[in-house]
């Protein structure tokens, strides 16, 4: 299967932005956010990163693994992993799973900047 175009990633002055561009993080999504958010925080440790969720409808237990994963390899590079923009059923199945408390979230990507502006 060929690589999916659902994520875009853009390295900017203080951090790293990766749009999501799915409604539902299935399995192949969820593979090819994993492995692009990776790649391009081991590339720019310094920078935090940001990942867009605005368009995330549903997602399902295998990404919110995912979604933890990733935190986790963050917190070992001493590099910030925020999720912004999150749908209010996104929102809620992370809070039920007590996940909510592990993440740093905002309601925008602004908000996000200028808390990292602000920490540095």
């Amino acid at each position: 299967m060929s690589e999916l175009k659902q994520i875009e990633m853009t390295k900017l002055e203080t951090f790293i932005l990766a749009n999501l561009r799915c409604t539902e993080l299935d399995e192949q999504h969820t593979s090819d956010m994993q492995k692009k958010v990776q790649e391009a925080a081991e590339q720019a440790p310094e920078l935090a990163v940001i990942l867009d969720m605005s368009e995330v409808g549903f997602v399902p237990s295998l990404s919110l693994g995912a979604l933890v994963t990733l935190l986790q390899k963050s917190k070992h590079r001493q590099q910030r992993f925020i999720l912004v923009s999150l749908e209010p059923e996104v929102r809620q199945m992370l809070a039920l799973c007590r996940l909510d408390k592990l993440f740093e979230i905002y309601d925008t990507i602004e908000t996000a900047s200028q808390k990292i502006q602000q920490s540095t």
